[in-house]
């Protein structure tokens, strides 16, 4: 079996030879079981699923026209998403155009017979509940409210806008970017 010195072309023989031929040994030795430790880790961590803790439905904006003649119309944010985590949520931001926004967290209810005196455009029912009252498959309604003033943690890029922003119980923020926001129809107020 041929050495790598004698692969090279030099002689062996003499003690220095060898005791360089035991060094590239460990050295090549050392540098392929690198090799196979970083193929392990990147094998486990390519492996871990990223955890979901909600499914978007659907986003929009509507605007609430006044039944005041002169009175102006205003514009709402609309996150319709399906709690799917163990652990309840603890906040909600939005950062979109308007900043950093606090959200109103309502269970919704999908209304399926409009029968009764429901106006065009509303296609869910509130229920106002406590945010240790959510649970896993609950519907929720994420309505982004002006008027706080909130502070930007420093953990939250400037650069992250469309995005909704949330805790769990004792995690860090977490952030779901809205890649789509659709426009309702405009709903009309007595």
């Amino acid at each position: 079996m041929n050495t790598i010195m004698e692969l090279m072309g030099v002689p062996s023989g003499n003690k220095k030879d060898k005791y360089f031929q035991m060094k590239m040994r460990y050295f090549f030795s050392l540098l392929a079981i690198s090799f196979v430790l970083t193929g392990i880790a990147q094998a486990r961590t390519s492996s871990k699923k990223h955890k979901v803790y909600f499914k978007l439905i659907e986003a929009y904006i509507q605007r609430m026209l006044p039944g005041i003649p002169g009175a102006p119309p205003q514009t709402n944010y609309h996150f319709i998403i399906v709690w799917d985590a163990p652990k309840y949520p603890e906040t909600f931001f939005w950062r979109g155009d308007g900043g950093w926004l606090t959200c109103n967290i309502v269970k919704v209810h999908k209304i399926t017979n409009k029968s009764r005196n429901i106006p065009q455009g509303v296609d869910y029912m509130k229920e106002n509940i406590s945010v240790d009252q959510i649970h896993k498959g609950d519907t929720l309604e994420l309505n982004p409210v002006t008027g706080g003033k909130f502070p930007v943690p420093g953990e939250i890029p400037s650069s992250a806008k469309n995005t909704l922003f949330f805790k769990t119980g004792g995690s860090g923020w977490l952030a779901f970017p809205v890649k789509n926001i659709s426009k309702k129809q405009d709903i009309a107020m007595p």
